[in-house]
């Protein structure tokens, strides 16, 4: 298990390795208010992008997995009717997000500059989404090694495309935005080019019984999965309201710098979630709890060089961006509390209760909102920050108190 969230975390090294220069070299470019019309309206097409899966990739890996094993012709009949579904959401809340556009840049936001951006990033939504399909569906095949591989052929595609708008046109919030969605689409091709075949084969009868499976699951997944991403996003768009666009900058330029943690969260997600999603003996769900505290222990302790790393890089090569790294270390702490409760939280998909893990979504959601009420006024970014840090460490204790009296109580046969 160490050895694939190494490869896996090996894969979003490189690949989010060069996304972070990337990011640094737009932070340059760009400077605090620019960088923060492109964070925005990049948060802002992530929140109401995450409408076109509304849990369906996470209900896909669920059955997916489990059928691979079983059946594997039912297994792709559930694939097949992810991204059919998938599709159809995304042409949907591209055109609705693209008529909406001028309300939410200059109404919500109070940003006109951001209208431009914000279109093209729903003009180019498709190829995100197709992207996106393909991450979790080789997921499920727990092909690590050839997500690894995708996810840095496609961020050197990026760097192709940043480098030539920078020399051709200059680089602006729009021509960003394109580029990314472009190379989220080439990322598509290349990864479907090189994964098991037979996605389009299934037939429409087999597409609506797969439907039917995954459509009711998705009322836990789906309020689990905008619910984080909107836990996520919350700051930036809280930010983006209540106050100007440096300060956006530089909460997001605080992202960037706490990414790697971020990326090794996502990694030991990606591949945690198909394995403990098969386990039902309780006593392998207690063994499982405990080599996942061993191992984020390990892996908290080994992302530390990065507080002092941050505190000594930016003022010398980013000092427009110095009041980020005050930021950046109330984000860490939040994102090793992550660390911790994520990969014992997936132990609750188990115990077939993810009514419980989207219950607590929205608690954190409720939370985040007064907290950011309170804090951004007060505090600016870093008061963002610190709201996020409290409502984690509110919500991943809770998580935690729920599963050990889940497994205590043996509970693996339970509804949710």
């Amino acid at each position: 298990m160490l050895r694939e969230v190494a490869v896996t975390y090996s894969g979003l090294v490189v690949g989010s390795g060069i996304g972070f220069l990337i990011q640094l070299f737009l932070q340059r470019s760009m400077g605090p208010s620019e960088y923060g019309v492109l964070g925005l309206a990049v948060a802002t097409g992530t929140l109401t992008g995450v409408l076109t899966d509304l849990g369906l990739s996470h209900a896909m890996i669920r059955f997916g997995s489990k059928y691979l094993a079983e059946a594997p012709g039912r297994a792709m009949s559930r694939f097949s009717a992810v991204l059919l579904w998938r599709t159809v959401l995304a042409v949907v809340v591209s055109t609705t997000g693209f008529l909406t556009a001028r309300w939410l840049a200059v109404e919500v936001f109070d940003k006109p500059e951001l209208l431009r951006p914000l279109r093209f990033v729903y003009m180019t939504q498709l190829g995100p989404v197709l992207f996106s399909f393909w991450t979790f569906f080789i997921q499920a095949h727990q092909r690590f090694g050839l997500r690894s591989g995708v996810t840095v052929a496609t961020a050197f595609t990026r760097v192709v495309l940043i480098a030539s708008l920078a020399w051709l046109v200059g680089l602006t919030p729009s021509s960003v935005v394109v580029s990314d969605a472009t190379a989220s689409l080439v990322g598509f091709v290349i990864g479907m080019s090189f994964s098991p075949r037979g996605i389009l084969s299934s037939t429409r009868e087999e597409v609506r019984e797969a439907s039917r499976e995954l459509i009711p699951y998705c009322r836990f997944t789906g309020v689990l999965i905008v619910g984080d991403t909107l836990f996520n996003e919350l700051d930036t768009l809280m930010l983006g309201a209540m106050a100007g666009e440096e300060v956006v900058g530089m909460y997001r330029a605080a992202w960037v710098y706490a990414s790697a943690v971020g990326m090794l969260n996502q990694s030991v997600a990606n591949v945690l979630f198909p394995k403990v999603s098969a386990i039902s003996d309780v006593t392998q769900l207690r063994a499982y709890i405990g080599r996942m505290l061993k191992l984020a222990l390990g892996l908290s302790a080994a992302m530390l060089p990065l507080l002092p790393a941050v505190a000594w890089l930016v003022p010398r090569f980013e000092p427009q961006f110095q009041p980020a790294t005050s930021v950046f270390y109330i984000m860490f702490a939040g994102l090793v509390v992550d660390l911790f409760v994520g990969p014992i939280a997936y132990v609750l998909y188990s115990l077939d209760r993810p009514g419980v893990l989207s219950a607590i979504a929205l608690l954190k959601i409720a939370a985040h909102v007064v907290g950011n009420l309170v804090m951004i006024p007060l505090y600016g970014a870093e008061g963002a920050a610190l709201a996020t840090v409290l409502t984690r460490a509110l919500g991943g204790g809770l998580t935690l108190f729920i599963v050990a009296r889940g497994v205590r109580h043996g509970e693996s046969g339970a509804n949710p």
